[in-house]
């Protein structure tokens, strides 16, 4: 008995302690500022359910690109940008009806100014410019609808030595209105740490004050473009010889900023992530981004792609809204979103209003034709996730990587054809998404009954948006599906297959 008392007591602290420390650790667990530490953190399970997000250039460069503003300086540019029309409903309601999952604003690009209500200088989007707090009001609209906040951030403009109008005031002390570009080689021949202070302290008040659920990094955060340009090796394996220079946040920077944001997710009971330039930091902590760009074949990891829906027509400013570089078509961006989905991407896609805050008609147009074709195959995008073949057919990107699709004014971009299929799969359901209308029937020939899929493995095919019934044949050589006469929809057409 005294032996049975004393292993149940045994029993007891050995659990009692694994309580303690399971609690003890669950509560205390916090990122540190290092890479293995931060390398320990997950993406959210939400995440890999969002395809689809829009967010906006919207700034002083906007109005840049007016007519008789073309050498106007960034300050004039601020002084006279009044965005009067800006209505966070209106871009959230139009963010809706184009089919979007979540959203957000560019928070900061290339300039001193704020877009957001800042206590840390009177360089904000209250203070100057529209005077209004552009960040927060899209915050709280995109929360009433239940939608994932995304903020970016693209401070590259000020490590560029070439840069002399720094508007940053108050806790560093700069003058705008001053040459201040001493700070980009004050330390040891390298930016001051003043200019990084300052960068950190603003991003954390955004991240402070506005919770977002992601977070985007773009140029000045690890130097991808700027190494790009110079001819160096983007891959993060090889440098080869020439010029060494990076312009970026230095390593310590960009782990003490991750991790404040990481700890702020655990503080805030939600999960959070973190968006970067491809090898701009080591891989598996966060997710990698593809500026303007695709890539070839079904990836390991979750990705995304921030897509300008503007052709580069004219390249100073771009993209940011201007009438010279039209706007992508629907059916072009919908072949963009569905290629990106079955390799395991999603895509941001940036949708840039014009000066007055409003979005222009064309714009608008392409967009409700997105989430016309989103209301009825949707359910091949969302929340899915990639089936072990991506796709078949002729197709595939010819010029994968940073704005491989944007070169060229949109015309590297695939043009798909009716042989075009792609997969995406959530549970029992597998889509077989026809890039083109295939006109009497599709023979699909990787779910012939020698592949994956073997013969009775299929229970029932429908074409969504068709309440036509389908005659279906599964051989050795493919599937081969008869299509009604009447198309369902105006782009791509999704075979909706039930698995047993």
């Amino acid at each position: 008995m005294k032996n049975f008392i004393s292993i149940v007591l045994l029993i007891f602290s050995i659990g009692n302690s694994y309580y303690t420390i399971a609690q003890t650790s669950k509560k205390d667990k916090k990122y540190e500022a290092n890479w293995s530490s931060l390398r320990k953190h997950n993406t959210p399970e939400w995440f890999d359910g969002l395809k689809f997000g829009i967010y906006c250039h919207w700034g002083p460069q906007t109005v840049e690109r007016l007519p008789g503003n073309e050498n106007i300086t960034r300050i004039e540019a601020i002084e006279k940008w009044k965005g009067e029309k800006f209505d966070a409903k209106e871009w959230v309601d139009l963010f809706e009806a184009a089919g979007a999952q979540f959203g957000g604003p560019v928070a900061w690009h290339g300039s001193g100014l704020l877009n957001w209500n800042s206590k840390l200088t009177d360089w904000n989007s209250v203070n100057k410019g529209p005077k209004v707090d552009i960040y927060g009001s899209l915050a709280k609209e995109l929360r009433k609808r239940g939608m994932p906040v995304i903020s970016s951030f693209h401070t590259g403009d000020f490590w560029s030595r070439m840069w002399g109008q720094l508007s940053w005031k108050n806790k560093t002390n700069l003058d705008p209105n001053k040459d201040n570009s001493v700070y980009a080689t004050s330390n040891n021949g390298r930016i001051s740490e003043a200019i990084f202070d300052a960068w950190f302290d603003r991003i954390t008040e955004a991240i402070n004050n506005y919770k977002p659920d992601m977070i985007w990094f773009d140029t000045g955060f690890g130097g991808t473009v700027p190494a790009e340009l110079k001819g160096h090796a983007s891959n993060g394996r090889l440098l080869p010889e020439g010029n060494n220079e990076l312009r970026s946040a230095p390593e310590k920077y960009q782990q003490k900023m991750i991790s404040h944001f990481f700890n702020k997710g655990i503080e805030w009971n939600k999960g959070v992530e973190v968006i970067y330039k491809t090898h701009d930091i080591p891989t598996g902590i966060g997710v990698r981004d593809i500026e303007d760009g695709n890539l070839i074949g079904l990836q390991y990891d979750p990705w995304m792609s921030d897509v300008n829906m503007q052709r580069h027509f004219e390249w100073k400013t771009t993209w940011f809204y201007n009438p010279v570089n039209k706007v992508k078509p629907a059916a072009t961006l919908i072949d963009m979103l569905i290629d990106m989905t079955s390799k395991n991407g999603r895509m941001l896609l940036n949708v840039p209003p014009m000066a007055d805050g409003t979005f222009p008609e064309e714009t608008k147009k392409e967009l409700y034709a997105m989430g016309a074709w989103l209301k009825i195959n949707g359910e091949a995008i969302y929340n899915t996730i990639p089936w072990v073949f991506f796709g078949e057919g002729p197709t595939e990107v010819t010029n994968p990587g940073h704005h491989g699709q944007g070169k060229k004014h949109g015309e590297l971009i695939p043009k798909y054809t009716a042989k075009d299929i792609r997969f995406t799969q959530n549970g029992k359901y597998l889509y077989a998404i026809c890039m083109d209308w295939p006109g009497e029937q599709v023979e699909v020939r990787t779910l012939g009954s020698k592949g994956k899929l073997y013969p009775n493995d299929i229970k029932s095919i429908k074409l969504l948006g068709s309440k036509e019934k389908l005659s279906w044949k599964q051989t050795e050589k493919g599937l081969v599906v008869k299509f009604p006469k009447k198309k369902p929809c105006e782009f791509a057409y999704v075979l909706k297959i039930e698995r047993n």
